[in-house]
């Protein structure tokens, strides 16, 4: 949920969405798995999270070059082919990649969620000390929060 507002960001939005027309692409043709298969050495681009999706992405973007060169050869395949050549769509991944990755990260990850442990604990206990325990259940469903521990 903390990357959604990622989506937002213009440079964000268009190369994600980019992203998913490559690997909706390239997954919707059984011939073009087997080349990816054989040009990334049996790297799959879809993982976990968007972020994940475009690391893979940058990961095996010399293979896809390569791959798109050789092969591409309908109009969707020419688009697909276009992007993955496009040096501002792999500028676009990186820079993505480096404004989301912290958020994403496992340590920064453990930080962030003990700090939110902390906060709701301090929730729960302000408003069950403080007599409105009527407002617990609505702040609770605004940061998930389990009052009833």
């Amino acid at each position: 949920m903390m990357l959604e507002d990622y989506e937002k960001i213009p440079v964000y939005e268009e190369t994600i969405t980019k992203g998913k027309k490559i690997t909706t692409f390239i997954y919707s043709r059984d011939s073009l798995i087997s080349l990816l298969h054989k040009f990334t050495q049996g790297i799959d681009l879809v993982r976990q999270g968007i972020t994940c999706c475009l690391a893979r992405l940058n990961e095996t973007k010399g293979a896809l070059r390569r791959m798109f060169t050789s092969k591409a050869k309908t109009s969707g395949g020419k688009f697909v082919e276009d992007v993955v050549l496009d040096k501002e769509f792999w500028k676009n991944v990186m820079i993505c990649l480096k404004g989301a990755n912290p958020l994403i990260d496992e340590p920064a990850t453990g930080f962030i969620y003990e700090a939110m442990e902390q906060a709701k604990d301090e929730i729960r206990r302000g408003l069950s000390k403080g007599g409105i325990e009527r407002y617990i259940f609505s702040a609770g469903s605004i940061i998930n929060i389990s009052f009833y521990k």
